[in-house]
């Protein structure tokens, strides 16, 4: 069977592939946004194509929706198919390494004809990198960044969370210290309490994300940067431990906690109840699909509370009847309360 995870990988690849092949950046964006449609259902695809269909889908039009069909009942998708026999098999393994994306990938086939991670690599080590045209300084540092972390990326093991705890004290309290921070908070699996840990992501709310990523950086305690951009900086900390830091506004400070805390499946349910109000959830907040309009996203509990449930305790955010438990009455326009039942939201 295929499932909504299946769907989401078909959809971005087709996007990834669409991307380096030169195709227009509006048919790009629309694989892009199907893929967001579907992540953000609370059932599977299968069956709402079998009930009503997928062009009742919101960025489904019938060119996806035939594709996806195709893809649902057969388990395979011909125009991706055609799409790979265009593209060396070696690109998209490119498109994996942190922080680098198919329009980058592109330039790197196009304009210097590097078609695996080893030639660029050593183009990258030679220098040979800085006379592609259109390829600026800044990605290049940042493609010798994502040479020197892809060895790392993924490959520490779990460690225990009473190990890590100290580390995780230490870099909140450093970070706390800094006069643009105004929250800091760990976020991911260490907040819901797994007594092991992938990771670190840590989130501050601030007016100024450059000086707070700075800052970070250069805290004693890490080893080494991996990647800086505008609003993340990861880092090995405490003897190879990865650290994410995040910097958001502050009235996103409540919707970056809830997403980078609850696990995927617990995001997932909640996004499609989101959905079902006439909202969408994300990273940024909880905003009306109908105007854009902001709802909530600077407290986690105003996120809550805006979908219709008590706030729930990180602890329990793995999608084993928490949100069902959570509650308080739905609602079936946003703004107004109702005394349904939430099996009727």
């Amino acid at each position: 069977m295929v499932t909504n995870g299946d769907v989401i990988r078909t959809l971005e690849r087709v996007a990834d592939l669409l991307e380096i092949t030169g195709e227009n950046v509006y048919k790009v964006r629309a694989y892009r946004t199907a893929a967001v449609q579907v992540e953000n259902l609370g059932e599977p695809l299968a069956d709402i194509a079998a009930r009503e269909g997928l062009l009742t889908l919101g960025g489904f039009g019938p060119a996806i929706a035939e594709k996806v069909s195709e893809l649902l009942a057969t388990g395979r998708l011909g125009f991706l198919e055609q799409l790979e026999a265009k593209v060396p098999p070696t690109l998209l393994a490119i498109c994996e390494l942190p922080g680098v994306g198919p329009r980058t990938v592109a330039l790197l086939w196009h304009e210097a004809g590097i078609t695996t991670i080893d030639e660029l690599e050593a183009a990258a080590r030679s220098g040979r990198l800085a006379g592609t045209p259109r390829l600026g300084a800044k990605t290049i540092e940042r493609l010798v960044a994502a040479l020197d972390a892809r060895s790392d990326h993924g490959a520490a093991p779990r460690r225990a969370r009473v190990e890590v705890e100290p580390l995780a004290q230490m870099l909140c309290d450093a970070v706390r210290a800094l006069p643009e921070a105004t929250h800091v908070a760990v976020a991911g699996s260490f907040r819901r309490g797994r007594a092991t840990v992938g990771d670190l992501d840590i989130v501050v709310a601030t007016h100024e994300p450059a000086r707070v990523l700075i800052a970070f950086a250069a805290l004693p305690q890490v080893e080494r940067v991996l990647l800086r951009g505008d609003t993340k900086c990861s880092v090995h900390a405490g003897n190879g431990f990865q650290v994410d830091c995040r910097a958001v506004a502050s009235e996103e400070f409540g919707s970056a906690m809830q997403y980078f805390t609850g696990s995927q499946a617990h995001n997932v349910r909640l996004r499609g109840r989101a959905l079902r109000m006439g909202m969408t959830l994300n990273e940024y907040g909880l905003f009306r699909i109908d105007d854009a309009v902001r709802v909530a996203g600077e407290t986690e509990e105003g996120i809550y509370e805006a979908l219709g449930l008590r706030w729930i305790p990180p602890e329990q955010r793995e999608d084993k009847g928490e949100i069902d438990a959570a509650v308080i009455e739905a609602v079936d326009v946003i703004g107004t309360r109702s005394k349904k039942t939430a099996k009727q939201v």
